[in-house]
């Protein structure tokens, strides 16, 4: 179990548009009052401590929609709430000290902003067998202000220094992922194989 997070936890800002009165509304150049709600996250550890994730916003379907003003309400997300199918989930993730990631993949598009700390993306090198080793991963440091994006390819996001990681987190549900196959005696040009989700110890 990891020691609490050093980093206070993140803010939402809500601005909504308030409705018009009937005689404003007849109008065309009559704009409405905006409303902004100002909110501290929640922030929930996920087991094993090493995890602390804040819930931003969720949306079952794109587009979205600005109807109504207020808190937008958050939707439950399937375990292991990380993909709202045919949706987008928004996150913050702080990561502790010390910790290594767990390998896995989902069926999702990713847009990771590191915000504070130094955090290291973890990819295997080669291809490998599920029930074997997928040796030593490569890691690239990724540093505030940079942008990650994970085309559905197995990763973990690990953390190897001494202060907390902080990342805000996009993920967009995708169509499967599929690799190219290269072309040889039993599989011809334009072939690709479907990757189905994965958690590897």
């Amino acid at each position: 179990m990891s020691s609490p997070s050093t980093i206070p936890p993140p803010r939402l800002i809500t601005a909504s548009n308030l409705p018009l009165s009937e005689s404003a509304a007849t109008s065309s150049h009559t704009e409405p009052a905006v409303e902004v709600l100002v909110d501290t996250l929640k922030q929930e550890p996920i087991p094993g401590g090493s995890l602390v994730r804040a819930r931003v916003a969720t949306h079952e379907r794109v587009p979205t929609s600005n109807d109504g003003s207020g808190h937008s309400p958050l939707a439950d997300v399937p375990a292991p709430g990380i993909v709202m199918p045919n949706g987008v989930n928004i996150y913050y993730l702080d990561v502790a000290p010390n910790t290594e990631g767990v390998m896995h993949r989902t069926t999702s598009t990713d847009y990771l902003v590191v915000l504070q700390g130094t955090l290291s993306l973890m990819t295997p090198r080669t291809s490998f067998d599920v029930g074997g080793s997928y040796g030593q991963p490569a890691e690239t440091l990724c540093q505030p202000g940079e942008a990650v994006i994970q085309r559905g390819m197995l990763h973990a996001l690990s953390n190897r220094t001494d202060q907390w990681v902080r990342v805000l987190g996009f993920v967009l549900d995708s169509q499967p992922n599929r690799v190219p196959v290269e072309a040889g005696p039993s599989a011809k040009q334009g072939d690709s194989k479907i990757l189905q989700d994965a958690w590897l110890a």
